[in-house]
Order: structure tokens, then sequence, then C-alpha cells
């Protein structure tokens, strides 16, 4: 099976399609028969090079501008060149494979493949020389140019900068410890009894980052850990729910902290985990069972509607981890940067507002509301809150917490602990 081939296809599919790349990768290493390398190239190929592909689009652009190729050609081209600047493979191996997939289909666009690369490697990489700083921000990291400009309205250059060279970055996964079946050391004997590489994080508990995927793991499948980002374990960390409290969380998909909520109350209490989506809840479902959690009880319903089915001042913590731009994932997700748009931020803003205005009368007096995105974007967060206790002098900040994805190689994240006087 040619890998590279096989990643032409997948990007076919992403750049044409519109088809998000997680799912797509996922659909191929389902599909077809690869070797443990083969499987981390072809990740490698099509990770790599929608992940740079601005950078790429720009090194490229000087040699291809007249002849207009075709998109499988042009992805072709984006392949290639993603191999020879980003990795370390011989760069006439790298013009070989391209050709010899090109001549597939039409001898003469071998040639001009062929063309293009030799004439690539032949030149020095295109300076970024006389670019603006939002133009060479953008080129130099592949974010679209109206994204920087927006993100400095709440950054200076200097820490933009730092987070843009992070999405840049594929990270390695973390976990987290599931204390309703063990406990941390013991799972780190595991791991390295598995030769796999792990390292803690002072951002949690029971939290730490791996080097390779472990889903198909006895430790996975059978529930003594979670695959959870870093900065997810914080919500519920700071959420420290006492034991035996009643929760709702509002939009509680994939389930992660509904879980760990579980676990830290030792599974006493009752968490309400609410979504809107029928094959999610059977998600939540199966993740609850995977993880021993038999307090959790999922509910089909739209967070905005939660308070027309229930009494005001019914619970002791109300978890909002509302739907948001994913401005602080996108080393995770590596295509949204070329999707999102500001019309679409803008709507999630007003869905957010919604969803805390149509709930926060569920909480108790006395009780918190824990407010969580995974986005860097001010208005989505500190503002978002700013206006709510603006209208509701009955609620009080307790804690709040920024963490953008450079400061601890996590995701970024925003989380703000309020409670109702």
């Amino acid at each position: 099976m040619n890998v590279r081939k096989l990643a032409l296809e997948a990007i076919e599919k992403i750049t044409r399609k519109k088809a998000f790349c997680n799912i797509v990768v996922n659909e191929f290493l389902n599909k077809f028969e690869l070797s443990e390398e083969d499987r981390r190239l072809f990740t490698n190929l099509v990770y790599g090079t929608i992940q740079n592909l601005i950078t790429i689009d720009f090194y490229l652009e000087p040699y291809i501008r007249r002849k207009k190729p075709k998109s499988w050609v042009k992805n072709l081209l984006y392949i290639s060149v993603y191999q020879i600047v980003y990795l370390d493979i011989p760069k006439y191996a790298i013009v070989n494979e391209s050709v010899d997939i090109a001549n597939i289909k039409d001898k003469a666009i071998g040639s001009f493949v062929n063309a293009v690369l030799r004439n690539f490697l032949r030149n020095p990489l295109r300076s970024l020389d006389g670019y603006d700083d939002i133009q060479r921000l953008s080129i130099k990291y592949s974010h679209p140019m109206w994204l920087v400009a927006y993100l400095l309205k709440d950054y200076s250059l200097e820490v933009l900068e730092k987070i843009l060279q992070e999405n840049s970055l594929i990270k390695n996964d973390a976990i987290r410890i599931n204390t309703l079946k063990t406990n941390k050391e013991a799972i780190k004997t595991k791991l390295t009894e598995a030769n796999i590489q792990f390292s803690d994080n002072p951002l949690v508990e029971n939290g730490l980052t791996i080097n390779k995927s472990i889903v198909n793991h006895p430790l996975f499948t059978e529930g003594f850990i979670t695959i959870q980002d870093i900065s997810s374990q914080m919500v519920s960390e700071i959420t420290n729910p006492e034991p035996n409290s009643l929760i709702l969380d509002l939009c509680s998909a994939p389930g992660g902290k509904a879980a760990h909520l579980a676990a830290l109350m030792n599974n006493t209490g009752t968490i309400f985990a609410c979504d809107v989506y029928p094959h999610k809840i059977k998600l939540m479902e199966q993740t609850f069972e995977r993880l021993g959690v038999n307090n959790v009880k999922t509910q089909l319903i739209d967070a905005r509607n939660v308070a027309n089915k229930v009494k005001k001042e019914s619970f002791d913590y109300l978890i909002a981890d509302v739907p948001c731009s994913g401005l602080g994932v996108l080393s995770h997700k590596v295509d949204l940067k070329y999707q999102i748009t500001l019309k679409a931020i803008e709507e999630v803003e007003y869905l957010q507002e919604e969803i805390l205005e149509k709930s926060y009368q569920l909480l108790k007096r006395g009780g918190y509301l824990i407010y969580s995105t995974c986005t860097i974007n001010k208005d989505e967060n500190e503002k978002q809150i700013a206006k709510f206790l603006r209208r509701h002098e009955d609620f009080t900040k307790v804690e709040e917490r920024i963490i953008l994805p450079f400061e601890y190689h996590t995701d970024g994240f925003y989380i703000c602990k309020l409670r109702r006087n």
C-alpha cells in the first residue's frame, strides 16, 4: 500500500469536500491494513500538510503561479513540499515517489511535478522580508490573516506569536488516572512496564502526558485511565465538589468532566449529564460504564431548555462547559483554523450568553456555577463573564484561570468559578 498516495487521497477529501481531518485520518487507518511505521507516516503526512498549508502554499506559489494545476496535483505538491521542508527524508526519494504517483494518472503531469520539485530544491525558501507583522505571523504559522488580526485585539504580538507557534506543534496525548479504579503510582508503574514514556503536569493532580496512543491498551479499555487534556481536567478540580452533591452538567459530551466529577465524589451524589445529540448520549454512557461511573444520569436535552423541566435552585453545582470557537485546541483540530469564521464566533458568543441566562436560576443559593471554554478569545471568556456579573449582582467571582497553550503545552482553556450569594 502506497502511503503517500493514501495521504493524497485523504488530503483531497479534506480540502475539496471540507471533511474533518481527524475523521478522515481515522477512516483511512481503519479501512487499510498498514504497518505501525506506515500508520505513523500517513498520519504525519496528512496532519502535517494540513497544519502548515498556508506556509507551504507560500513557499510553492512562485513555481506554479502560471500553471494553475488541478486540485489533486496541487495537493501532491503540498505533500511533497511538506516532506522536503519539515521531515528528515532523502530529497530524491520524495521527488521520485511524487513523480511516480503523478505518472499513474498522466505522465505529462509527472514531468510537471518533477520540474516543479527540482526547481524548488535548487532555490532557498522564500523570504518573509517585507511583510507586515500580521502577514508574517499568518504565513510563518499557517493561520488565516483575519484570525491573526482578530487575536491581536486580545494579546500582544509577542504573546500571540508564542500561541501560534504552539498551535503548530503536534502534541502528545494527556490521560487522567481514574481514581475510581486505581491510583497514580500504580498507573506509572504499568506505563513503565509497557515502555510508555510519561510526564507529570503541575496543573492537575491525576493527569499525565504520554508519548504514544493508548486507546487499545488494557489500561484504557478496562477503564483505569481515560484520554483527557490537562486543561480540561482542571475544570473538575476547580469545581472541587463536596461528596453527595447534586450537579447539573449542561453540555456534557463527551462526558470527560462528568466522569471526573464522579471520581472526585467517589460515585456519591448525582450528576445529570445533558446533551442534545442521541449518539453523544450513547457514547457518554459507554464511557461511564468503562470507567465504573454509576452516579451519572444522562439527559437528552438542549441546555437552553433544562430550566423548563427542572425547579429553580435545585443544584449545588452548575457546570457550563459551553460550545465555543475552539481557538484553544488548534494543535489538535488542525483544520479548524481554516473553517472558523468571524460570523460563527459571534453566533457562538450569543449561544453562550443564552445558555447562561436560561440556566443560572437552577443553582441553589450558595451554590457554584463553573463556566469553561476551550478557546482563548476574550469575548467568549472574560468579557462574557463580566457581562453576566453586571446583569446578576447575586453572583461573585471565586476563581478565574486562563491557560494559554504555550504555558504548559496543553490546550488553551478558560475556567471561571462563580458563587451564587
